[in-house]
């Protein structure tokens, strides 16, 4: 692929679109275009920070997250068409902070780390673009840590799903699909809680007619999105 059609995908990029047009060509002439398989691990945590990835299209999605010693998961983001990650290592130069794997098709920009700090350094657009996603990252990360020191688990688990339709869903005859593909374990990863836990929630919102789940294919549809707020809003008082 030529590096003038690379450009012009990297151009579709939020994090990019404000670049002019050298600056553009200069980061794809340093990027290559890859298409790992399904399940395919692009770093790990603790690997140095060789690169920063763009998604440029498929349908597909990356997982972002970090294990524990007993194997245990934190999922920490999935990220699809249009996201960039693998900033902050090399932003900081420390090693990468959690693992990153393919979860079905995706097409990936890798951008290698001293193009990136390159155009970062010369370009001030790219300096502010990068500003206000790390400060979007922040508030998420920060909304996460009030929940998990204040919230109950159904609040928690109804914010995240209330979270993931708004960012990608697909309308269906059923309702509203989170479009990607989510195992009830992958639901208890993006919370640090169990399975069983979740499998529980999971079933009382079904009850109530929340939401319906396809165990099979692992899609979670949202029934009643005015009743899933509502547990989103979490308890009143009194």
């Amino acid at each position: 692929m030529s590096d003038t059609r690379l450009a012009e995908e990297l151009g579709r990029i939020a994090l990019f679109r404000d670049l002019p047009a050298p600056a553009l060509t200069r980061l794809a002439e340093g990027a290559r275009r890859v298409a790992p398989p399904d399940g395919a691990p692009l770093f790990s945590q603790g690997d140095p920070p060789d690169a920063v990835y763009a998604v440029l299209e498929g349908r597909g999605r990356v997982r972002v997250g970090a294990p524990d010693n007993a194997a245990k998961r934190l999922m920490v983001e999935v990220f699809r068409a249009g996201d960039v990650f693998g900033e902050i290592g090399v932003l900081d130069g420390a090693t990468r902070s959690a693992d990153a794997v393919v979860l079905g098709e995706v097409k990936l920009a890798r951008i290698p780390a001293t193009a990136f700090l390159e155009t970062a350094q010369a370009e001030p657009a790219l300096g502010l673009a990068l500003a206000r996603l790390l400060s979007v990252r922040l508030r998420r990360t920060f909304g996460l840590l009030q929940d998990a020191t204040f919230a109950p688990l159904e609040v928690r688990l109804a914010r995240q799903v209330m979270y993931l339709l708004k960012a990608d869903s697909v309308k269906t005859d059923k309702g509203m699909r989170l479009a990607a593909r989510f195992r009830q374990g992958d639901l208890a990863d993006l919370l640090g809680a169990t399975t069983r836990s979740i499998i529980s929630i999971l079933n009382a919102w079904r009850a109530s007619n929340l939401v319906s789940y396809d165990t099979e294919k692992a899609f979670l549809f949202v029934l009643d999105e005015a009743g899933l707020a509502a547990v989103a809003a979490g308890p009143r008082e009194g």
